[in-house]
């Protein structure tokens, strides 16, 4: 049998190491870079890496005027508006954390006044109690959970120290008589019922509603809650108001250190008169260099082949991140220019005239595909004249508007919090009555829209911002 054999030929597409190594970079922000060329550097002989950047360098950007690198000048915009601006960047403000606790000492025992622990135990230390009692003291505050309640058993404690279940239950509320109140509590329901306070006109009225009915306080009217018990709206209302106030993790009322991660821009953009001034962060600027050491080795006559061919591989290689870093900023150059075109009115008068964007349109305003820009906004931040901005902010939807003119989710929202802000406290603004008046206003936002707006922004209901402000 004749078997004819014949070639196929095809064509394959393969992506060098160089260019996912630049497409790694270009989604890393200002404050990574650093980080990842030292590690590169680290197996690389060939390649030179300054110092780490300080923070200075980009308090030197916000200080200098139109002097410097890194400056690109935009053309003048014509206002057609005169709104007042803010001329500079607003004052970084962070946690203080500067106070210092004293330790308190008592019996030989030092305690922290800034942890809930220390000072559960050091209000335990001043009470008169055998040595039984306070090991099972010692054992509930260990047995406390970050929100305060006890989450251990207290008939095994009191096994462990050979002691009745009534002396555990002596000792665990007394020290849910410590501060702070409502601590050791089971939970929620029992933590609230021990913040109460006898000297409260409705105290008892205030307990019953915590065990019975506790949503009532936030999703009831008081009339309805007024009928239930048999007493005034006025009384309930103040039972609701005082409920409130109580704190359902008692565990969260300490004073805890904070972490504070620190971000720098990738992207400052200025205003000067009627000109937008963009920098880019000098932490993106690098200068990486060939080390002249390595390079001169490279000719001496005394290497062997392998140790040759080894230097000029990583001669390439420290050529090609060269490249790529340069690559890196000139693609986030042309960005910065492009979201400042797209979006000069929000950044000439304000986040309220923010317009809707997508990554298309930057791409096909920058001349690349929509996954570089993807690349592009990733982790990355923008300083502007009204705050710090991730750049992935500025990409908004477009809302359907009465005229031709599209509306941006963002303006929208900012105009709910505005509504809200200047509501009748005594008459709050329903979502209904939200998303007429927007409507009015060339915004088409239904109820159900302006609700997860509402709630996105950390904004109560009606019932509750009524209760609240009331």
């Amino acid at each position: 049998m004749d078997r004819s054999y014949g070639q196929l030929q095809k064509q394959e597409q393969r992506i060098s190491t160089s260019i996912i190594q630049g497409l790694n970079m270009l989604s890393l922000p200002a404050q990574a870079m650093y980080s990842y060329l030292v590690e590169l550097s680290m197996g690389n002989p060939m390649l030179e890496i300054p110092e780490s950047p300080s923070m200075d360098r980009y308090e030197d950007i916000l200080d200098k005027d139109d002097a410097g690198l890194n400056v690109m000048e935009q053309p003048r915009i014509d206002a057609g508006r005169d709104p007042a601006y803010y001329d500079g960047l607003p004052p970084e403000q962070g946690y203080g954390g500067d106070e210092d606790f004293d330790p308190y000492y008592s019996r030989g025992v030092a305690f922290e006044a800034d942890a809930l622990i220390g000072s559960l135990k050091l209000q335990l230390s001043l009470c008169r109690l055998s040595p039984a009692e306070r090991a099972i003291g010692l054992e509930i505050i260990g047995n406390l959970d970050d929100s305060g309640y006890f989450v251990g058993n207290l008939d095994t404690i009191c096994l462990l120290y050979c002691q009745s279940p009534e002396v555990g239950k002596k000792v665990l509320s007394l020290i849910q008589g410590f501060q702070p109140k409502g601590i050791a509590a089971a939970n929620v329901y029992e933590a609230l019922c021990l913040q109460v306070e006898d000297s409260f006109p409705y105290a008892a009225l205030a307990r019953r509603i915590i065990k019975e009915n506790l949503r009532a306080v936030c999703d009831s009217s008081p009339g309805e809650c007024a009928k239930l018990y048999g007493v005034s709206k006025n009384c309930i209302s103040q039972t609701f108001d005082y409920i409130r106030s109580l704190e359902p993790r008692p565990g969260n009322c300490d004073e805890r250190p904070l972490q504070i991660n620190y971000i720098l821009p990738d992207i400052i953009v200025k205003k000067a008169g009627e000109e937008l001034r963009v920098y880019l962060s000098n932490d993106s600027d690098i200068p990486l260099s060939i080390n002249e050491y390595y390079l001169e080795l490279l000719d001496q006559p005394e290497l062997n082949e392998g140790e040759r061919l080894y230097l000029r591989q990583q001669l390439n290689a420290a050529r090609s991140l060269i490249h790529s870093v340069d690559v890196r900023r000139q693609t986030i150059h042309r960005a910065a220019l492009a979201l400042v075109s797209l979006q000069r009115d929000f950044f000439r008068f304000g986040p309220k005239f923010m317009r809707p964007l997508t990554m298309q349109q930057m791409a096909e305003e920058m001349g690349v595909n929509v996954s570089t820009v993807s690349r592009v906004v990733q982790d990355k931040y923008v300083s502007t004249p009204y705050g710090l901005y991730p750049m992935k902010a500025f990409f908004v939807r477009a809302l359907k508007g009465a005229d031709e003119e599209s509306v941006s989710a963002s303006a929208a929202r900012q105009r709910i919090e505005e509504l809200i802000s200047a509501e009748n406290p005594a008459e709050p603004l329903t979502d209904d009555e939200i998303s007429r008046i927007l409507n009015e206003e060339g915004c088409c936002l239904s109820r159900r829209t302006v609700s997860k707006y509402r709630q996105a922004a950390g904004i109560p209901g009606y019932v509750k911002r009524r209760y609240k402000k009331g």
